[in-house]
């Protein structure tokens, strides 16, 4: 690089830090009257310099210039601000991580509590369990011990008979006892999987009852009884008497059991309880560096003013916004969708609303949001076949799945992180339409209109059966995504219970006046109270599963709602 302008070739002594840009004194003079506001981020070689040579790395002059925002020799350099605003950036970037850190090892102090206490609580109901099995392998150990003394005594007898008839051998190789090398758990195996006492002693007679095992020391022990047969059992007998107390009797005495009871957890029950013990926001700080950096900040904070929203659709392309925690407060939306047709179609996940399909909008899907209660996306259903009345339901992981239609016979699913959809199985054309649709413990059930059978299907293996009949013709249907479905007959105006594990039907009160067009939604409203609604527009009702009582709500609708999605959200 040249020392001199090439256009004056006058020596270069300026710099513009804006545009980069090198200068003689008239390129210097030249460039304040084109760019007028690039003269504060002009400088010249000299102020550079006097500038540099104030900073000293090894002192505290160079805090001292960095610090001292009245310098006017040594602020409006750039390296100066460059040093002032790295240092700003470093100081703050640090806090932040420190905080992230002290953030984070909070959330995790706090779920090492909650394993804790179900550790606590798993090793509480385990301890009589574990105690007790100790006791019966002591004395399977015991009952063990005493049968392998009885069979020393019978092939003591053996070698008793056998001395008498015939000559020993004594070439005969002996294998050692190796009884020490089997654990409980082996002996039990075996003792299963025996079907007799004599078959058991018998796949044991190389260890536990090893015939070439001579406890009794056979050989000296006959000599002592002068190969009196007779005597030599007498003693051997009389000595297990002694060391396993004749009066002893070898009896189960430990033929006791436990009723163990286990109630299916309710997961969105328990993830409510969850979220209300731990929140974590990402906010925006109000501390900005000098280049203007936004610095952002992370907190935790528990709340338990979490707000429940019922999102209820009507057939003029709108919703209604109700706020259960606020006394059912009610607020219009204006949506550019279409919602004929999506009743059983909805399905809501964290902060957001899927819709699919619908009778005017077949190849759509749209995706609401309840923080800034507007739809964020709508998208064309792509891959797979569109349709309305679709009956989807959430697998709590990644996938909604989407089974039949109007039209469609198919079990089809949406990821909801890469928005894109997928055919996984394909129906036969006796199911039909479907009402509602609930995945419970790996398989996906599901309620067809107007017919009796339900759909059982394994996700995992892809296999289909008709699950239990129902005896009842669903007209509408929701579920509690627990195992429990609630469904509507409109010719008998009966609302049932029907539980997929158990398969147990329960009647719930009818509706006080018989409904066509109406759509059932499942909402549960605290640890002990959960309700079903029931839409239509002209006639809204709500039910309280746990007082089994009807009552009118949200009277002053004039919206229609026949058909049209609705479902539950928490923000």
């Amino acid at each position: 690089m040249t020392s001199n302008c090439t256009k004056h070739n006058k020596t270069i002594r300026y710099i513009c830090y804006k545009c980069n840009e090198l200068m003689c004194s008239l390129c210097m003079f030249d460039h304040y009257k084109q760019k007028l506001d690039h003269s504060t981020h002009c400088e010249h070689i000299n102020q550079i310099k006097h500038s540099l040579n104030n900073m000293f790395l090894n002192n505290e002059i160079l805090d001292d210039n960095i610090n001292n925002n009245n310098n006017e020799d040594n602020s409006s350099t750039f390296i100066n601000t460059q040093l002032k605003s790295i240092w700003e950036s470093l100081k703050s970037t640090t806090s932040r991580y420190q905080s992230l850190s002290a953030t984070e090892n909070e959330v995790k102090q706090h779920f090492e509590q909650l394993h804790q206490y179900l550790i606590i609580e798993e090793h509480k109901l385990k301890k009589d369990i574990i105690n007790d099995k100790d006791t019966i392998i002591n004395q399977i150990d015991n009952n063990i011990n005493h049968l392998k003394y009885l069979v020393n005594i019978i092939n003591t007898n053996h070698k008793l008979n056998n001395n008498n008839t015939e000559t020993k051998d004594n070439s005969q190789s002996k294998i050692s006892d190796t009884t020490t090398d089997y654990s409980p758990t082996t002996i039990m195996k075996s003792i299963t999987a025996s079907s007799s006492l004599q078959s058991f002693i018998s796949d044991n007679n190389q260890t536990l009852f090893n015939e070439h095992h001579d406890p009794f020391n056979y050989d000296e022990l006959i000599k002592l009884h002068n190969n009196d047969s007779s005597s030599l059992l007498l003693d051997i007998i009389h000595k297990y008497n002694n060391q396993f107390n004749k009066t002893t009797e070898i009896t189960d005495n430990y033929n006791f059991s436990y009723i163990l009871s286990i109630k299916q957890l309710d997961f969105n029950q328990l993830n409510s309880i969850i979220n209300q013990s731990v929140k974590l926001e990402k906010i925006k700080s109000s501390i900005t560096t000098k280049s203007n950096n936004l610095l952002s900040s992370v907190s935790t904070k528990t709340s338990n003013d979490k707000a429940s929203y019922i999102f209820t659709t009507h057939n003029k392309k709108g919703a209604t916004l109700i706020n259960t925690t606020n006394n059912n407060s009610v607020e219009q939306l204006e949506l550019d969708y279409d919602f004929s047709s999506t009743y059983q179609s909805i399905v809501s996940i964290g902060e957001y609303i899927y819709v699919f399909g619908g009778e005017n909008n077949t190849n759509k899907w749209m995706k609401f949001s309840i923080k800034s209660k507007s739809i964020e996306h709508i998208g064309d259903i792509e891959g797979i076949e569109g349709d309305y009345y679709i009956s989807v339901c959430y697998d709590g992981q990644d996938h909604i799945y989407l089974v039949n239609g109007c039209y469609n016979n198919r079990i089809d699913r949406f990821n909801i992180n890469t928005m894109r959809f997928e055919r996984y199985y394909q129906l036969s054309d006796e199911y039909g339409e479907q009402v509602s649709t609930m995945i419970f413990k790996g398989s996906l059930y599901s309620i067809p209109y107007g017919q009796t059978n339900m759909i059982k299907f394994d996700l995992a293996n892809k296999t289909i059966t008709n699950h239990h009949q129902i005896y009842h013709e669903p007209y509408t249907a929701c579920h509690d995504n627990n195992g429990n479905f609630f469904i509507y007959n409109y010719h008998n105006n009966q609302v049932i219970k029907y539980n997929v594990e158990a398969q147990q039907i329960i009647n719930l009160n009818p509706i006080p006046t018989k409904k066509e067009g109406v759509y059932l939604m499942y909402h549960r409203e605290s640890s002990t109270s959960s309700f079903l609604y029931l839409f239509s527009g002209v006639g809204n009702y709500k039910y309280s599963i746990e007082k089994d009582k009807w009552k009118s709500f949200l009277k002053d609708d004039k919206c229609l709602r026949a058909w049209c999605a609705s479902t539950t959200i928490t923000n």
